[in-house]
């Protein structure tokens, strides 16, 4: 039972308990009566008095109660109802969040997939070889890119037999291109433990590039066979070059580069190189194209005079036959008089043998 009628029930006994008492005591107050009838009139009123307050708040009472068993079942409808949408509520959310967990699920072991995967990619760059295969590709990726195909060529052997990963060809001679990298020593530099170690691997990388260097000035700038008198070494990574370019006390790649006529260049600074390669290229070619126009504009005047030349020539054969025939023309009509002037004087004789 709802606590809210157990109060009503409380009260109105309260109030009975209250009413007999008052009732008691008005008896006690009261005179006593002057015979037996009296008395039992007195009680029979005061009975009659009390069973209608006694009725009227049961009425009372069993109305409250009516009101209050409504309200606490109208309540316990809209409890219910709100519980279990609640419930309905969660029991959906529980399954949207399953479902979660398990895309979740799904997606760490992906990424532990491809954590493997970089792991092995690791491995597998531990290889110079390999490491140096990347770098190449890297290097054809960007030559196919932005050059024309004529204008490059991927592991060019010069004539003593030495090779080169690319050749740029340009109109004033060719420039070689390296990607054969060292990242042995890099790659310790970004293992090591502390920063003495660090230090002393980043030195070792840095002399590491410097000998790459002094081997591609050595191998690749051979002017007697056409290129120019400098040549390109590829970083293959940006971070790599940021490294390498950093420098320390006394290991300067770049102005140790710049002296031997070896540019590092990394992805973005090489792309940048073969953007103004190519626009070079391509005004050399509005060039040449400029040239071939004025050459075939040159035939096409010396064409035109010699036709010049012969229209004049045939003006003066063509006025040459007009003269001719103008005159021709006169000699026919001559002709045509004499004619006629013969027959005329031939008729009369053959008219008089015919008489």
């Amino acid at each position: 039972m709802p606590s809210s009628v157990i109060v009503i029930l409380l009260v109105v006994v309260a109030c009975l308990l209250c009413g007999c008492l008052v009732l008691l005591w008005k008896l006690l107050r009261r005179p006593e009566p002057t015979g037996p009838g009296e008395a039992l009139g007195l009680l029979s009123q005061q009975m009659a008095q009390t069973q209608q307050q006694l009725a009227h708040s049961l009425r009372d009472f069993s109305t409250n109660v009516n009101e209050r068993l409504t309200q606490s079942q109208s309540l316990a409808q809209q409890s219910q109802r709100f519980v279990s949408e609640r419930l309905e509520a969660a029991g959906k959310t529980m399954g949207d969040l399953k479902g979660q967990l398990g895309q979740l699920s799904q997606a760490t072991e992906r990424i532990l997939q491809v954590g493997g995967d970089v792991r092995q990619l690791q491995d597998i760059l531990q290889s110079p070889k390999l490491r140096g295969n990347l770098g190449e590709w890297s290097l054809e990726t960007l030559l196919a890119d932005v050059l024309p195909r004529a204008h490059y060529e991927l592991q060019y052997h010069f004539p003593d037999n030495t090779a080169v990963d690319a050749l740029v060809r340009l109109a004033e001679g060719s420039v070689c291109i390296d990607a054969k990298f060292p990242l042995a020593r890099f790659r310790g530099m970004m293992e090591a433990e502390d920063e003495q170690g660090r230090v002393r691997m980043r030195k070792a990388f840095l002399r590491d590039v410097r000998s790459h260097i002094d081997a591609i000035a050595s191998k690749y700038i051979q002017p007697e066979q056409g290129t120019l008198d400098f040549a390109l070494m590829y970083v293959p990574a940006e971070n790599v070059y940021y490294e390498a370019m950093l420098g320390e006390d006394g290991l300067d790649v770049g102005g140790y580069g710049r002296s031997k006529k070896v540019i590092p260049v990394s992805p973005n600074t090489l792309y940048a190189y073969l953007m103004a390669i190519a626009a070079g290229l391509r005004g050399l070619q509005i060039e040449r194209n400029a040239q071939r126009i004025l050459r075939q504009l040159g035939q096409l005047t010396n064409d035109l005079s010699l036709f010049t030349n012969d229209f004049a020539v045939l003006g003066k054969h063509l006025t040459n036959a007009q003269s001719k025939f103008v005159e021709a023309q006169k000699k026919m009509d001559v002709m045509a008089l004499k004619l006629e002037h013969i027959h005329e004087h031939s008729l009369p004789g053959e008219e008089g043998e015919e008489g």
